[in-house]
């Protein structure tokens, strides 16, 4: 993505560009920037031209080739823009594969799919050209963040960047506004975690998040509050109990490397050092046998979850029907992390 609006930016203009993303604002950051290179605004009224709706019509992929063989008027280049490939049917789409062979050098075409198959002919042949751009978030969201917030002029405290990659995760539409209300909220200071809790983190995630460091510092009364937050909350049980196996998962790994350095710790985490020395710490708490029991605790409430069984040793005597299922998943929960607890102490 960056590759692309860099080139763009620098005067190298491929001739096509086929985009796909799940980011509405990959896509729109993109067709920006090859718009912005190719075609100067006071020219876009002869020579940008936009194909709207279906391209589920006889001819219609004949009439885009017409449109991009056109020469520009008074400009350098003329601009197409095509809003959904996915809708083309493939006889029409063999027109313009076979233009992409000897696309017209004063035109650049731009085609967005919302379905993209490799294995089509159009889309095989974009790629071996070079002009398909499969737009993806980062794997690692924390990076973009900062780098959409020193764009912007917001300065984020490094916790706030953490906190705010937990709560909104690789949605970056949704992550680009929030980091512009986030600067209008913050003003000339500089944006905090606790601003985006403030005004981003919902409650449920405060309590997921307090029930997970709870559990690993073995503060049982912090556990339960946040069972009963969750539970009132009506959160999904089966959502919270895969949150906990995560983070056993990630004190599993502490346990796993004893002796490592914390420095070794946090590679193994994958987590920010301030993060990571929390979940060192309460990985410390708990022993392999202790862990591997919690596990199992866990598993057993996963199924109880899942049906109306009984539940099984050591949440022994009731059933989930007889209960109600709120008051069912409100007990198991209650149950499974006072057992992990007495494992954490």
């Amino acid at each position: 993505m960056s590759d692309l609006i860099a080139d763009v930016q620098r005067g190298r203009i491929d001739p096509v560009y086929v985009l796909a993303s799940e980011h509405p604002i990959l896509i729109d950051r993109a067709v920006g920037a090859i718009r912005d290179a190719a075609v100067p605004p006071a020219m876009r009224g002869w020579n940008y031209d936009v194909v709207e709706g279906s391209l589920k019509a006889a001819g219609s992929a004949s009439k885009i080739v017409a449109t991009a063989r056109t020469l520009p008027m008074m400009g350098a280049r003329r601009m197409v823009f095509v809003r959904d490939l996915a809708t083309l049917p493939a006889d029409e789409a063999a027109v313009l594969t076979a233009y992409l062979i000897d696309p017209n050098p004063s035109t650049v075409l731009v085609a967005l799919t919302s379905k993209l198959d490799k294995r089509q002919k159009l889309y095989a042949a974009a790629s071996k050209a070079g002009y398909l751009h499969v737009l993806e978030a980062p794997r690692q969201v924390a990076p973009w963040i900062r780098a959409e917030a020193d764009a912007r002029g917001v300065r984020l405290d490094p916790r706030a960047v953490t906190r705010l990659a937990d709560a909104v995760g690789n949605d970056l539409s949704r992550l680009a506004l929030v980091i512009e209300q986030l600067a209008l909220y913050a003003g000339d200071r500089g944006v905090t975690a606790d601003d985006v809790d403030d005004l981003v983190a919902d409650t449920r995630e405060r309590s997921v998040f307090e029930l997970t460091d709870a559990v690993g510092a073995g503060d049982l009364p912090g556990a339960l509050a946040a069972v009963s937050a969750l539970c009132d909350q009506r959160d999904s049980a089966l959502g919270v109990v895969a949150m906990l196996a995560r983070h056993l998962r990630q004190l599993g790994v502490v346990v796993a490397h004893r002796g490592a350095s914390k420095q070794q710790l946090a590679s193994a985490l994958a987590l920010p050092p301030f993060i990571a020395d929390k979940v060192i710490a309460q990985g410390r708490r708990f022993t392999a046998d202790g862990l591997a029991r919690a596990t199992s605790l866990l598993a057993a409430s996963d199924r109880a979850l899942k049906g109306d069984q009984l539940i099984e040793r050591p949440f022994t005597g009731f059933q989930m029907k007889a209960l109600g299922r709120d008051l069912g998943e409100r007990v198991v929960l209650e149950r499974l992390v006072t057992a992990i607890v007495a494992e954490a102490r």
